[in-house]
């Protein structure tokens, strides 16, 4: 018998290869989605925010995207800062707090949101019956609103679904 064989395998972690599948799964659709949306010149970030921007009828704060998105605010204004630079949003100075801004969607980035595409997450997800669909989006969620429990945070976002 040699030194392999005597060897007992390591007992398989299932909570960490699950993590592992669906972080690499994660990374693997972000490349697909970063590849279709550099045709519009943006990145998924700038199509998030655009996205927000349209479901809260075109302006919303700094604060209210980092939430939703669950970013660091100055990364959001990194964002801000580079879309304002194409002309997608624009800032203006809140009137109910001098220090913060309102983050308006421009002519611009309304014409834009409505040419970008989603076809990279239609293709991906094609491979799901809808029954599928739905279990997963069940356990993603639970998943999701755990690790807003574990790490003592409230889950305010709403998803449409």
């Amino acid at each position: 018998m040699n030194q392999g064989e005597s060897e007992a395998k390591p007992e398989v972690d299932l909570d960490f290869v699950l993590w592992r599948v669906l972080d690499h799964t994660r990374f693997m659709i972000s490349r697909l989605r970063e590849k279709e949306l550099d045709q519009f010149g943006i990145t998924p970030e700038m199509a998030y925010i655009l996205d927000i921007l349209t479901q809260r009828g075109g302006t919303t704060t700094i604060n209210e995207i980092a939430e939703i998105t669950v970013r660091r605010h100055h990364s959001i204004s990194t964002q801000i800062a580079r879309m304002a630079r194409q002309g997608l949003v624009k800032k203006i100075k809140n009137n109910r707090d001098l220090r913060g801004y309102d983050i308006v969607i421009t002519e611009k980035g309304q014409e834009l949101f409505k040419r970008i595409t989603r076809n990279s997450i239609k293709e991906v997800f094609s491979c799901l019956s809808v029954e599928d669909k739905k279990a997963l989006d069940i356990r993603l969620k639970a998943l999701l609103m755990h690790a807003y429990h574990l790490n003592k945070k409230e889950f305010r976002i709403r998803f449409h679904s």
